[in-house]
């Protein structure tokens, strides 16, 4: 216990010149009678433990951060979700006026995310660090220590893709931080960022085994797909916002075979029913499709709080608790044709399926008072479940297989192989044709719903689906097949839509929403442009308009680290 606790102590003094932006606490601390750090990974089930703690970041949900001051929540879902055209921030209107400002894009410095994200995100950059520093010399076997360093690599690049995302360049930091490194690392620009995340997620593909190497005990760890699958997913990014990102030029041939070297691996498929994906049973679901997930209570690489993430969006009132966060919106649901079984898997709600969420049609709704929508998320729900007492074995998919095929779909669109692209979208469709409703759909039932008495409006595009309209059929696809899992806002930025659809959804097309629907956020086109980085890229189709929506950045890096402001500081 004491060689843990040492460990973690460790990681934290490291941090600590993130959060505090000072350097007044790296003169005043002087442990004494402490292990070192350099000695603690000398020994392989230390190793293990600083490797695992990797993981842990993935599921912190709040608490005391490292300087022991309190960091609130912080999730994906916050940029990726409700500040898209797809969700609102839900609950009561004056709940959280925070992730309010978020979904306006009027993100100032006081509000709490803004230290929140930056401090997680250079925590989780600060263990890679630590690991990957130490291990060099560790002598832990050459086998153990390769797959070490791929999860610290694939980690490094992790936190920094997140940090990119919701702040723009970094200051990028190779190994632990010493006393003389204060204030002197310069803050890297977009472009250097994105190509210092391609070559980590490249470095740690090349370190980490394949799924299939994995024990049963261990799945869930990073492996060689999964670094691949973030590359792809970078890439994409990248070719919408940055391609030639300090000298490595991101395109849609490279994207295309990256996806076939993870289609021919052999370590993936669909899972045959679309449903499964979101629910605590494993078999033939999401293990067969996930490229990199975390789990609940049930797996190695938990902390014990993954489960905060379905509370902070679940049903607020109902038979199990929930914040209410998050809520789909009339936009999202009305670009499903009713009879896809998807979206019974995506949305729940009074006004859906006669209000039914796990076999139970009583759930007091409440939405003149706690909801901003008509929806709930309904791949986070977790059934009869007081997620405050509880667990859940639940799996938090951070990429799946399903992207892939999506994203090879695109590259192809631009390559030219317009048959290549509709053969995967169809893919997505021929499933979403299969798939049962979602589980406990029926009053009474807690099973899979048969699928449905006749087959689902989703036919496969055939070749009078072609040029434009080929390209809208793809990016339709993803918002339907992916919708609430956290990158909506994203796909915009990078296709150059956020600012036209988002503007549409949330301002023009609620002007003349009745009291107590939903809300109108004037002027958001604004917020967004006075928000944002504005990148300039050529990609057909596309507006060549980049507005890459970001954070402010927290004072104190500003002053201590002599860094550039962003917009809104």
């Amino acid at each position: 216990m004491k060689k843990i606790i040492t460990c973690r102590i460790t990681v934290i003094l490291l941090m600590l010149f993130m959060a505090a932006g000072c350097n007044d606490f790296l003169d005043e601390v002087t442990p004494q009678g402490k292990e070192p750090s350099s000695a603690y990974l000398s020994d392989e089930e230390n190793a293990e433990k600083a490797v695992i703690a990797l993981y842990e970041m993935l599921s912190f949900t709040s608490g005391g951060g490292p300087d022991g001051v309190w960091i609130d929540n912080h999730y994906e879902f916050y940029l990726g979700n409700v500040a898209s055209d797809d969700a609102e921030k839900g609950s009561s209107p004056s709940d959280y006026p925070d992730l309010q400002m978020v979904c306006q894009y009027q993100v100032n410095t006081t509000n709490t995310f803004v230290r929140n994200f930056y401090m997680n995100g250079f925590w989780g950059v600060s263990r890679a660090n630590y690991v990957l520093y130490n291990l060099e010399n560790s002598p832990v076997s050459d086998k153990v220590k390769q797959r070490m360093q791929g999860e610290a690599h694939f980690f490094r690049a992790y936190w920094y893709f997140y940090l990119l995302r919701h702040y723009g360049g970094m200051p990028i930091f190779r190994e632990p931080v010493k006393a003389e490194d204060f204030g002197e690392i310069p803050r890297a620009s977009f472009s250097e960022t994105l190509r210092f995340i391609v070559e980590e997620f490249k470095l740690a593909a090349t370190l980490l085994p394949p799924k299939s190497d994995y024990l049963p005990q261990d799945l869930g760890r990073a492996s060689k797909g999964s670094a691949q699958g973030m590359l792809a997913r970078v890439m994409i990014y990248a070719i919408g916002t940055d391609p030639s990102a300090a000298g490595y030029e991101a395109t849609w041939q490279k994207l295309f075979d990256l996806t076939t070297e993870i289609i021919q691996s052999g370590q993936y498929q669909l899972a045959p029913n679309f449903a499964t994906l979101f629910e605590e049973e494993t078999d033939g679901g999401y293990r067969l499709e996930s490229l990199f997930e975390y789990t609940g209570k049930d797996g190695w690489n938990n902390s014990g709080k993954v489960l905060m993430d379905w509370m902070v969006q679940g049903l607020r009132g109902g038979s199990w608790f929930g914040w209410g966060f998050n809520q789909p919106n009339q936009d999202l649901v009305n670009a499903f044709d009713p009879s896809d079984p998807r979206l019974s898997c995506t949305v729940y709600g009074p006004t859906f399926n006669d209000g039914i969420v796990y076999g139970n049609a009583k759930e007091p709704y409440d939405r003149a008072k706690e909801m901003m929508t008509d929806y709930y998320n309904r791949k986070v729900a977790v059934a009869g479940l007081n997620a405050l007492l509880q667990g859940t074995s639940k799996a938090y998919i951070v990429i799946r297989y399903a992207d892939i095929l999506l994203m090879r779909a695109e590259a192809a669109y631009y390559l030219g192989n317009e048959g290549e692209a509709r053969a995967r979208v169809n893919e997505i469709r021929a499933r979403a044709r299969q798939s049962s409703y979602c589980k406990g759909y029926t009053e009474g039932s807690q099973g899979f719903e048969a699928s449905p008495a006749t087959t689902p409006n989703v036919p496969d595009l055939d070749g009078t689906v072609t040029g434009t309209a080929l390209l809208e059929a793809i990016w339709n696809e993803r918002r339907l097949e992916l919708a609430g899992e956290n990158f909506r806002t994203y796909d915009l930025i990078r296709t150059g839509r956020l600012v036209d659809r988002v503007g549409k959804v949330k301002d023009d097309d609620r002007v003349s929403n009745p009291p107590g629907g939903e809300a109108r956020i004037a002027g958001i086109r604004d917020n967004i442009i006075k928000s944002s980085l504005k990148h300039t890229v050529s990609v057909p189709g596309t507006s060549p308009d980049r507005y890459i929506p970001v954070f402010p950045l927290p004072q104190t890096e500003i002053t201590y680290w002599n860094i550039d402001p962003n917009p809104g500081n």
